[in-house]
């Protein structure tokens, strides 16, 4: 959905460029659903209105050992106050839905969903990522969804990377609220 309202439910995994391809629920044996399988379930979500949004993610809380704590509180200032806006979701993006915000989920990671779960408007998620550069992810997504926006809680817990962010825990919340129509330009 060129990066708008896709990142209403899924956010923190697009922000941190860790995504995943499979999910429990459809899978035998416990294995992962293939990322078809999660586009599908993706599906079930109710389908945004057209319109204006405004998005808040913020930063609830920030764990980083080994760094100082006043530059993780200003870290996470900085993370806070550069995650605020609007934008226009046309008819054709909310049309879509949300199975286009997979597209480009597990480019350059090894990465799963052990979890992925739609009931109505409710998203229980949670996905692995593995890869060279930044260690290993799990994070947990958790909310809601509905035409006229949205409630997630992102929680992320990484280790195995490179310094000073190798390992860390990290909790999101995000919100997408429409606001009214697109404003004409």
């Amino acid at each position: 959905m060129n990066g708008k309202f896709g990142i209403m439910a899924a956010a923190g995994l697009a922000a941190l460029a860790l995504a995943g391809c499979g999910s429990k629920d459809d899978a035998k044996d416990g294995a992962p659903k293939s990322i078809e399988q999660v586009k599908k379930e993706a599906e079930k979500l109710v389908k945004p209105e057209p319109g204006e949004y405004r998005q808040v993610m913020e930063i609830k809380s920030l764990e980083v050992p080994g760094m100082p704590k006043e530059a993780a509180e200003q870290m996470k200032g900085a993370m806070k106050a550069s995650q605020e806006g609007t934008f226009c979701l046309t008819k054709a993006d909310a049309d879509r839905g949300f199975k286009d915000m997979f597209n480009d989920v597990g480019k350059g990671n090894q990465c799963t969903y052990s979890k992925f779960d739609v009931d109505g408007g409710a998203l229980d998620a949670q996905m692995e990522c593995q890869s060279q550069q930044a260690g290993k992810a799990v994070m947990k997504m958790k909310g809601t969804v509905t035409e006229k926006g949205s409630d997630v809680t992102v929680a992320m817990d990484t280790n195995g990377g490179p310094p000073p962010m190798g390992t860390m825990k990290m909790t999101m919340h995000m919100t997408t609220t429409r606001l009214g129509d697109c404003k004409a330009k």
